[in-house]
């Protein structure tokens, strides 16, 4: 089987993107899939499923260490496949695109992978995708869903961490070896009313794989409570403005703050396993999607009559 690697956190990174090379190493280690990795070139969290219309996009190729997932570093970038790392059993080529997580599923599917793709993974992302309002907007769950759109099975993994266990080497190691397992698990039984699966692991200190318990859940429809954005205070300054006719070359300030403590604590009707409850309780969640909208069906047929 021939499974294209992507995420929204880009390469290998101590902090912006811890995850991704221990889930490398699971796959090496206990699948014997074939496996190509293309993902964005910087971070793109929260970006969804957008491509950036009418931008050319740029590859470049890294190489970095199979059996050591703690360690972020890597030998290049170059600007095409370096032959004598390709040969070299140890390290692992990423393709890196200055794109989105959806430019890359696509990129990577038709023309870096060197035969057909069976599944795309989009993940670890670092924090949990549960909830709509994650979910709407995660660059993870976009990459899986572009790769739905070209014809593939999907699945994407996150994964929940508190501020304890971060960048825990033990609990990374369990969580994507669970992740290696359970995404084998869906495969094997594969629902064809199911475009995509995602997948939220919280990283706790007592996860165990045959211990720690996964269940399907649905997705929390919740709202915002308020915007993600908070206006700064106006500068005592006027603003630069053009001499001819006064306009303003930057204006008020609105900085990114959402409240991601009270989307957390909102869990939700307490008689429903949802998956925001889930991973609370700490339970693996397990989402099946459709790569659409949904839709009224008993409000969508006839004719609407406009006077």
């Amino acid at each position: 089987m021939h499974v294209l690697l992507t995420n929204d956190d880009g390469a290998p990174h101590e902090t912006a993107s811890p995850y991704i090379k221990f889930l490398v190493e699971a796959i090496q280690k206990y699948t014997n899939w074939d496996l190509t990795i293309c993902v964005p070139a910087s971070q793109k969290s929260w970006i969804g499923k957008a491509h950036l219309a009418g931008k050319d996009i740029s590859a470049s190729y890294i190489y970095s260490a199979i059996d050591q997932p703690a360690d972020s570093s890597f030998h290049g970038p170059f600007s095409h496949p370096n032959a004598d790392f390709s040969k070299d059993p140890n390290m692992k080529e990423w393709c890196l695109l200055d794109g989105t997580p959806a430019t890359c599923a696509d990129i990577g599917i038709n023309h870096i992978a060197e035969k057909p793709v069976d599944l795309v993974i989009s993940g670890p992302n670092v924090g949990r995708n549960c909830s709509a309002l994650y979910s709407l907007s995660s660059g993870t769950i976009g990459g899986a869903m572009e790769g739905v759109q070209h014809g593939k099975r999907a699945v994407a993994v996150s994964y929940a961490f508190e501020a304890d266990s971060f960048n825990d080497p033990k609990i990374l190691t369990e969580a994507s070896l669970i992740s290696v397992k359970l995404i084998e698990k869906l495969l094997s039984a594969w629902d064809d009313r199911v475009d995509l699966y995602t997948v939220n692991v919280p990283l706790k200190k007592d996860l165990k794989l045959g211990k720690t318990r996964c269940v399907m859940a649905p997705t929390l429809d919740n709202k915002w409570m308020k915007s993600l954005y908070t206006a700064k205070s106006e500068s005592p300054d006027q603003p630069a403005s053009d001499i001819v006719d006064q306009s303003v070359t930057h204006g008020k300030i609105f900085k990114w703050t959402p409240d991601f403590d009270s989307v957390h604590k909102n869990l939700g009707d307490e008689s429903v396993l949802n998956d925001i409850r889930a991973v609370e309780q700490g339970l693996i969640s397990v989402t099946a999607l459709k790569a659409a909208f949904k839709e009224i069906d008993d409000l969508n047929t006839g004719e609407l009559i406009i006077e």
